[in-house]
């Protein structure tokens, strides 16, 4: 917990605090930056302890979770960079697009925290399969197979939004859903060869990432 922590304090004022002092000092004193800021905690502290640099990372991985750390870190930065230098100070209102992004955001945060504690110790950072893991169905699983990519898409690219940073909330979009849909084609691979038929039955009930659709 301690380590998660300090990874997404970290972070959180690399991509959101110390751009804001150099671009617009004022912007520290709104509502909406700290408003971020939490949304950013409260997605390091429901997922598994992680490194940025991966230097653990199995060869199954393929480079998945590297790929997709970057993309959240960088789009962000670009996010807070837009509506700091080109949308400021109309940025900082929270009008009605901004609000009903940040609740889109919360939703997807604590969605991912759901498909998370569903896993429990089988939710891991990289792709891998665990001794004694099963095909889980329960809890948002029963919805969709990656609930928690869902989630974590819902989450970045609604905190984007309600930064009124739509350029970057739209290359986060982009971004997010290639990374997501390459972890996923490796990810199922190696589920399939763990769980075989018990796996095909599974995903031929519940989708992807968006229920009914994919």
């Amino acid at each position: 917990m301690v380590r998660k922590f300090l990874t997404g304090l970290v972070a959180i004022t690399l991509v959101f605090v110390v751009p804001a002092a150099l671009i617009q000092p004022q912007a520290l004193l709104s509502s909406k930056l700290w408003a971020m800021v939490a949304a950013g905690l409260l997605a390091s502290l429901t997922q598994p302890a992680y490194s940025p640099l991966d230097h653990d990372a199995p060869p199954e991985d393929r480079g998945t979770a590297k790929q997709l750390v970057w993309t959240v870190y960088l789009t962000l930065l670009f996010g807070v960079v837009e509506c700091l230098l080109w949308r400021y100070p109309g940025s900082m209102d929270w009008d009605a697009l901004a609000i009903a992004a940040y609740a889109v955001a919360i939703a997807g945060a604590l969605l991912r925290a759901w498909a998370v504690a569903a896993l429990g110790r089988f939710f891991t950072w990289h792709v891998r399969v665990q001794s004694g893991q099963q095909v889980v169905s329960s809890g948002p699983y029963r919805m969709l197979r990656h609930p928690s990519y869902t989630g974590a898409w819902l989450l970045y690219t609604g905190m984007l939004l309600a930064m009124h940073a739509p350029i970057a909330a739209a290359l986060a979009g982009v971004l997010l859903l290639a990374a997501f849909v390459r972890r996923i084609r490796y990810e199922e691979g190696l589920m399939l060869q763990a769980f075989g038929a018990e796996y095909v039955t599974y995903s031929r009930r519940v989708k992807r990432l968006v229920p009914l659709v994919w």
